[in-house]
């Protein structure tokens, strides 16, 4: 069975995801008391706290969530905790204290997948379904992929805790893709003479 180091693509590709994916749960327990008028927000609008000081601008809008970038963070919350006032979507927060809440629910997330990465753990694609392989090894920063055919080594970083384990944010076929390309640099390296 071969051990190979993936190509920087797939850590590019892996990497932003549970940065992201991190970034977005940390904020998703997060609660606020908005005013009771509910809001009608728009992609692109900015969100104030309820002296009118903005908070950030809404990124995406998927019912019932919402995301909203603060500039420092970004955070996946519930529709309902937006209310309106007079400038526009209004929230019962102030940055500062939603950028706190990420961080802090950001850093849990994070300890928790850390704490998920063990022998034997499956490692599923990002559709989460797709069972890419276990966990076979540990290290401090790193952990060892069975994929079967071949053994992959990633970073910890590049695996997030969704709903049914750890994923990477490729698809089964962009993973594999990546685990092909890796194998044929590793081979053209291992051909080439010594000093060449």
């Amino acid at each position: 069975m071969k051990m190979r180091h993936l190509t920087a693509a797939l850590l590019v590709a892996t990497t932003p995801f549970s940065i992201a994916a991190n970034a977005q749960e940390a904020a998703a327990d997060t609660t606020a008391t908005a005013s009771a008028t509910a809001a009608t927000p728009t992609v692109g609008a900015t969100v104030y706290d309820t002296a009118g000081a903005e908070v950030g601008t809404i990124k995406s809008i998927t019912a019932p969530n919402f995301v909203i970038d603060t500039g420092k963070n970004t955070a996946t919350l519930a529709l309902t905790a937006l209310g309106t006032g007079p400038k526009g979507p209004v929230l019962g927060m102030t940055k500062a204290e939603l950028d706190a809440a990420a961080e802090k629910a950001g850093a849990a997330a994070k300890a928790d997948t850390a704490a998920a990465i063990v022998a034997d753990a499956p490692v599923y694609a990002s559709d989460g379904t797709t069972q890419l392989g276990k966990v076979a090894e540990v290290t401090d920063t790193e952990f060892v992929l069975d994929a079967g055919a071949v053994r992959v080594k990633l970073p910890k970083t590049s695996v997030a805790k969704g709903a049914s384990g750890l994923m990477i944010g490729m698809t089964a076929e962009a993973f594999a893709d990546a685990t092909k390309s890796a194998d044929r640099s590793a081979s053209a390296a291992a051909a080439k003479p010594a000093g060449k």
